[in-house]
């Protein structure tokens, strides 16, 4: 009786081991909630971002505006009735708008003192006035040629006059807003002088700056 109790005590001893030795169930591992879930939709795109606006473009600057400038001359003068002929040195004063890059209109304002002779023998000092509304073309590597007419006084005949002008613009100098341009010009002005003189001749070379 003695043995049998002690039997069911070692079987229950023996029990209660492997039941202690069998390891716990595991427990699912806690779910992350930083983790994306697999089942959610699939979220939308973020929207690409929009160009930027092109700047607006520079105005482009103004050509047009006034002009002005002067020159030294010598020069000339020769024919007409009388024969005429004359040494010349003055100066020239224009003074207009510039209407685009290449065209310009101006006034040309012409004062002149020399000695002159006629084909009589007659000489002695004289001079000459003159003025033309000139319209000039400027063309590439700075060249431009002119052209215009008005009236001028030889001294003391008088009369209308026709003017031609050719020369070139070797030297610019920029400033704000115009530029200062140095001018060497071949003029050539035609006098219909009355009290029969005829048409006089006179070519000047000239040496200026004109600002535009």
């Amino acid at each position: 009786m003695l043995s049998r109790s002690f039997s069911v005590v070692l079987i229950c001893l023996a029990s209660s081991s492997v039941a202690l030795a069998q390891p716990a169930p595991s427990e699912p591992p806690p779910s992350d909630p930083a983790a994306p879930d697999p089942n959610a939709p699939a979220a939308a795109p973020a929207p690409a971002p929009a160009p930027a606006p092109a700047p607006a473009p520079a105005p482009a600057p103004s050509t047009s505006g006034l002009r002005n400038g002067f020159s030294l001359s010598a020069g000339q003068e020769f024919g007409g009735d009388r024969d005429l002929s004359a040494t010349l040195f003055g100066i020239d004063w224009r003074i207009g708008w510039r209407i685009n890059e290449p065209i310009s209109i101006y006034l040309h304002s012409h004062l002149s003192f020399g000695s002159a002779k006629e084909g009589n023998g007659n000489s002695g000092v004289t001079g000459n006035i003159a003025a033309a509304l000139v319209g000039e073309y400027m063309l590439p590597m700075r060249l431009f040629v002119g052209g215009g007419g008005g009236f001028g006084v030889l001294n003391n005949p008088n009369g209308p006059l026709l003017q031609a002008r050719v020369g070139y613009y070797p030297l610019k100098t920029d400033a704000v807003g115009k530029a200062r341009r140095l001018n060497v010009a071949l003029d050539y002005r035609a006098y219909f002088a009355n009290q029969g003189y005829g048409m006089v001749n006179h070519i000047a070379l000239s040496l200026g700056y004109d600002r535009f």
